[in-house]
């Protein structure tokens, strides 16, 4: 063989070497973070996707709230003290699913812009805010199914409050700060913590999931027991 043909056959291996691995297919993805979250968040590392994956929660979960009753929406106008309206229903069928499209989509590049300040520039993660926002997205699946499992009991009870959440298994508790606190862990939120704890872990080697979870979990303890005292110290029912 020519000296210049090992030459060529190094370039090659080099410009090959150089692109990223493939992804998990679109679907299979929605599969893998469900049962297989740190090969999933492993394989992102490498090779980070967001933006498809957070269009498709943000789609989703619009369409289950446009698709809620319109006594849910008078229900939550009497709630909050509003005259109920035909016409200020129909507005507010149609400006909920907009609005909550928009936070929806957006709600990674927030999410990711924290836990990026806290792992990556605080702790000293080895991983960049792309990669954060890869594994932020692909846990929104879980919300997503968190939105239509719990659509049909919203429904039911005409409140967007309803669902499965920790407060759910304490039914005998009075209204009060221990009932509001307790209601600000859904279930399905839980899980995607857990999940995004998982996936930030798998961006770099040295970390291990129980204490990145336990940091996450921290900070949703903190963002309850602030709604819990607002809830409480300013609402005329407590």
């Amino acid at each position: 063989m020519d000296e210049f043909d090992e030459f060529d056959d190094f370039d090659d291996f080099s410009d090959h070497q150089a692109e990223p691995p493939p992804r998990p297919a679109l679907l299979n993805r929605f599969w893998m973070v469900l049962v297989q979250p740190e090969k999933l968040f492993q394989a992102l590392g490498a090779n980070p996707a967001w933006f498809p994956v957070a269009l498709l929660v943000a789609l989703g979960t619009a369409g289950m709230i446009g698709l809620m009753p319109a006594e849910l929406w008078e229900a939550q106008m009497r709630a909050s003290g509003q005259p109920v309206e035909e016409a200020a229903v129909m507005i507010t069928k149609i400006v909920a699913p907009i609005g909550t499209f928009i936070v929806l989509l957006l709600f990674p590049l927030v999410v990711s812009g924290v836990t990026a300040m806290i792992f990556i520039f605080m702790r000293g993660d080895e991983a960049t805010y792309r990669q954060h926002l890869s594994v932020v997205s692909h846990a929104g699946i879980i919300n997503l199914i968190g939105a239509i499992v719990n659509a049909p009991l919203q429904a039911r009870a005409e409140a967007l409050e309803a669902g499965l959440t920790l407060g759910s298994f304490f039914p005998f508790l009075p209204d009060g700060f221990l009932l509001v606190f307790l209601m600000q862990f859904p279930l399905f939120l839980l899980w995607t913590i857990v999940v995004t704890g998982i996936g930030l872990a798998a961006l770099d080697p040295r970390r291990r999931a129980g204490p990145t979870i336990a940091v996450l979990m921290f900070l949703q303890v903190i963002l309850a027991l602030s709604c819990a005292w607002m809830a409480t110290a300013f609402s005329p029912d407590f």
